[in-house]
């Protein structure tokens, strides 16, 4: 019966069983827990410092749509609960907030990305920092530029429509191509959202790690989330009803639950790097054990 099954394919399976069982070990599952809570807490502080930051610069407006982008890639009922309460921090005066208040938002945000490093350090079984403040100051730095990094998204996407009605006003592109531009949007959605694991993977870990080592991981990590969204938009649709058992926390409860999810789904990602690592290793070991065998026998032919 094994040797029915191509040697790729059973590479796969034994690559992601392998995958599956770190990721139990690891006590996944409750750093995802960790993890949804810690984004949930962090989201609203980082939302008020990027408004913040965009008024600053004077693109206020192009914030609030960005994050309206946003949120209708959201299930309906994690939108609708998280709609409210961001329209309330993005569209009030924060004159003020450029001060000690902001400082504290962003403190707040970075301890997002310390849950991030935390379950990041398990999956390659790499020590903390040993030094506090320099973990910190980095996941400071990071929510800084994730954040000039969203400003320049958003300012790219709200210009999208003026740029395409100017290319179809001098016809350079066909007026009825305007699904090139939808399609163009939900690729830089992919490329940013790819771009941001890959980072996350790359940068957090106390292990020095190269693109190529976290490009796999990144790249299933979107495609899950991508699948999953929709999964978790029809569960919803067909079988969820969490108003019947929390009333009115049942959007709150269907939040943490997508921000669970989604935790499991970056852990899985990453779990799966490590276990990429740990086969090249064993193969390069195996080499280097095989190529050494070969010049002992040769020396002692010789």
């Amino acid at each position: 019966m094994r040797r029915l099954i191509p040697a790729p394919v059973r590479a796969l399976f034994a690559l992601l069983w392998d995958t599956v069982q770190r990721f139990l070990e690891d006590d996944a599952l409750t750093l995802a827990g960790h993890i949804a809570y810690t984004a949930l807490f962090a989201l609203f502080p980082f939302l008020i410092f990027l408004s913040t930051l965009a008024g600053v610069i004077g693109q206020g407006a192009a914030a609030q749509r960005f994050i309206g982008i946003g949120l209708e890639s959201l299930p309906d009922e994690v939108a609708t609960t998280l709609a409210p309460a961001i329209s309330e921090i993005t569209e009030r005066p924060r004159a003020g907030l450029m001060t000690v208040s902001i400082l504290v938002a962003l403190w707040a945000a970075s301890s997002g990305i310390e849950a991030l490093r935390s379950a990041l350090n398990a999956a390659y079984n790499a020590e903390a920092p040993p030094v506090f403040w320099r973990s910190r100051l980095q996941s400071l730095v990071l929510t800084a530029l994730f954040a000039g990094g969203i400003l320049l998204t958003m300012i790219a996407i709200v210009a999208g429509p003026f740029l395409w009605s100017l290319l179809e006003w001098i016809a350079i592109v066909p007026a009825f191509y305007g699904w090139l531009y939808g399609a163009s949007r939900w690729l830089v959605g992919v490329v940013v959202l790819f771009g941001v694991i890959a980072v996350l993977y790359l940068l957090l870990p106390n292990r020095q790690l190269g693109f190529a080592d976290v490009a796999p991981g990144a790249a299933v990590a979107v495609a899950l989330w991508a699948g999953g969204a929709s999964l978790f938009q029809l569960y919803l649709a067909q079988l969820g009803r969490y108003t019947v058992t929390y009333g009115s926390l049942g959007g709150i409860v269907v939040t943490l639950l997508f921000f669970y999810l989604t935790a499991c789904i970056f852990i899985f990602g990453a779990e799966l790097n490590a276990a990429l690592q740990r086969r090249f290793a064993a193969r390069r070991a195996a080499a280097i054990a095989g190529r050494a065998a070969r010049l002992a026998g040769a020396g002692g032919s010789g």
